[in-house]
């Protein structure tokens, strides 16, 4: 009877082990993203390491790979000063968000114990999780194939998958015109377009920190010339307009020490030529409620970073004079608005607050509509002494960051850019996705007529060629680090 007691008893732990492991969420970590510190590459398999294995518990186990898990977790790792934070966020396999987590830490501390702290907060909060089953898992609501690089909110509709390999986009299906570029060397923050010439290529100019860049593009796009400004100049914003005589005027934006000392280039030849320079203004290129494309300037003071009104501006030589002003929202400034007009003449504004939601205000510029989503986003910023603030803020630089242009067609079409990151905190920004929403207004609101494809890399700009209806859109491929200028890539959509 014992000998029988005994068996029994151990078919009984058997059993109630299996099912203790049975009933575990199984967890895989994935390859971190680090920002912010050097050993970048070390950090990105090490933290994930570190996690994983800590990440066990009679409800938790971590697994090695994607395949065996419940549910995934990513995480970030920024480092800002001497101080970091590490977010990390947990989902099933379906895409669903479970829970978020952080720690933070000095960079003189001992970083496996606040990995410790992490894996012990992800720890509690999965245990509260229901157990996954396989068939919880498995079932994925099928989207619908993409056919075309613009979707259509009106047919967003769920269908059924006919195949166990979804492609992003059918070939050749509402393809036709569409072109990708080269890798370009340089992470170009701005790009603008110039003349057409008589072959039918373009010309393109891009600008990173302080490099400037004149390319032609036809079938193939090819580097013409560059320029490289002085260490302690930043490129924010660059421009073209047509003068005259027909040449296209380039306008560089240019901060250096915290004042404005933009400049003025044209091309002369395959050659880049510096025509005006320490220029106290920002400038901005843009057709203002979709008439013709003309030159705008705005000022900066000691105390306010973009002051007083818009003004349109013409050059001579290195004088800037003005014609008429355009008086702008609160939170306006010369890079975050433009204007639309309705069926009845009237005139409206619109603004990206620096919040990201977008603002139409009616000619008293009293707010009339205010989007729910965010659009905007640039890593792209410039900064200014701020020691006054430095008690409160803990940084001597007060830190400026530009924002995605509105584009307004003649048709009265408004085109606004959005960038999706997957760490924006403070000071610290990481965009990862971008794209370009059309919008109509019906009167009341903003109606979306269109969007494009999510790229796959940050968008820093984009422009709609009205001429030849086409949208050209900015990529960063790689980022630039301590060895490498960084690289981009230009894709031009038809739009239908």
């Amino acid at each position: 009877m014992k000998k029988f007691f005994a068996i029994f008893s151990f078919l009984a732990l058997i059993v109630s082990s299996n099912n203790v492991h049975a009933s575990q969420i199984k967890v895989f970590v994935s390859e971190f993203n680090v920002v912010g510190v050097q050993n970048r590459d070390e950090l990105k398999t090490t933290l994930p390491v570190l996690l994983s294995s800590r990440l066990n518990s009679d409800k938790v186990v971590s697994v090695g790979s994607q395949a065996e898990a419940d549910v995934l977790v990513s995480g970030t790792y920024i480092a800002i000063g001497k101080i970091y934070s590490i977010d990390a966020m947990a989902r099933t396999v379906a895409g669903k968000t479970i829970t978020r987590a952080f720690v933070q830490g000095d960079t003189g501390e001992e970083l496996i114990p606040v990995v410790g702290k992490l894996a012990e907060k992800l720890t509690a909060e999965l245990a509260k999780v229901p157990v996954l089953t396989s068939v919880s898992k498995s079932v994925v609501v099928p989207a619908v194939p993409v056919k075309s690089d613009f979707v259509k909110p009106e047919i967003n509709a769920v269908s059924a998958v006919k195949s166990e390999f979804i492609k992003p986009l059918d070939s050749g299906l509402n393809t036709a015109g569409n072109w990708l570029s080269k890798r370009l060397d340089g992470a170009s923050n701005l790009m603008a377009t110039g003349k057409t010439l008589p072959d039918g290529s373009r010309e393109i100019f891009m600008a990173g920190e302080r490099r400037f860049t004149y390319y032609r593009q036809g079938s193939e796009i090819n580097l013409v010339a560059q320029t490289e400004l002085g260490n302690g100049y930043n490129i924010i914003s660059l421009d073209t307009v047509e003068a005259a005589e027909g040449t296209i005027e380039i306008y560089l934006t240019v901060i250096r020490n915290g004042e404005l000392a933009s400049q003025v280039w044209h091309v002369k030849g395959d050659k880049l030529q510096m025509v005006a320079e320490n220029l106290p203004w920002f400038f901005r290129s843009f057709s203002l409620a979709g008439g013709s494309k003309k030159l705008y300037a705005q000022a900066m003071s000691r105390d306010a970073d973009f002051f007083g009104d818009v003004h349109e501006a013409v050059r001579s030589g290195s004088k800037i004079s003005f014609k008429k002003s355009i008086k702008l929202p609160t939170n306006g400034n010369i890079y975050t608005f433009n204007q639309f007009k309705t069926a009845d003449g009237k005139i409206y504004t619109l603004v990206i607050k620096p919040d990201g939601y977008l603002i139409v205000h009616d000619q008293e510029l009293k707010e009339l509509w205010r989007s729910n989503d965010k659009f905007g986003g640039s890593e792209l910023y410039f900064q200014k002494d701020d020691a006054d603030n430095i008690r409160i803020t803990g940084d001597k630089f007060r830190w400026i960051f530009m924002n995605m242009r509105i584009q307004v067609s003649s048709k009265g079409d408004i085109l606004v850019g959005k960038n999706d990151g997957f760490w924006v905190m403070g000071n610290a920004r990481s965009y990862k996705k971008g794209l370009v929403y059309n919008f109509s207004w019906n009167g009341s609101s903003l109606d979306e007529k269109w969007h494009t494809k999510e790229t796959q890399n940050y968008m820093p700009d984009y422009y709609y060629d009205e001429a030849r209806n086409e949208l050209l859109m900015l990529q960063t491929v790689q980022r630039p680090g301590i060895i490498t200028n960084g690289a981009s890539s230009l894709s031009i959509k038809k739009v239908e």
